[in-house]
């Protein structure tokens, strides 16, 4: 399977107010999750077709922090940040073609509608 996208994200730590940096490679439908591009052990897995990809803004505004969106397993939910809006849009397009599409649009038709006034 061919890799969709690779690169460096930072991930919420559970109960704290702090954000890891890990190194991720999305080969759907798994998303391999590295302490480094040199790591060559993978210390952790997601399976996309068992997850759920979401993107709020609310949850932005909850989580005082941009560019973030959640990948929620059964057993855990996972925030993760992309360096800018571009990367995020990348990222979401890798974990979700299909989600990414609706936010692209949605976003392209808000700035339309904000030309406008």
């Amino acid at each position: 399977s061919v890799v969709s996208k690779k690169g460096y994200l930072n991930f919420k730590e559970p109960h704290s107010h702090s954000w890891a940096k890990q190194y991720v490679v999305v080969r759907r439908p798994y998303v391999f999750i590295y302490n480094s591009d040199k790591d060559p052990v993978e210390r952790g897995l997601i399976n996309l077709s068992t997850a759920q990809v979401e993107y709020s803004e609310d949850q932005q505004a909850m989580v005082k922090s941009p560019n973030i969106f959640a990948v929620v397993t059964k057993h855990r939910g996972i925030l993760l940040q992309a360096i800018n809006d571009k990367d995020m849009n990348d990222w979401l397009y890798a974990f979700n073609p299909l989600l990414a599409g609706t936010i692209r649009s949605k976003l392209a038709r808000r700035r339309s509608l904000a030309i406008n006034y």
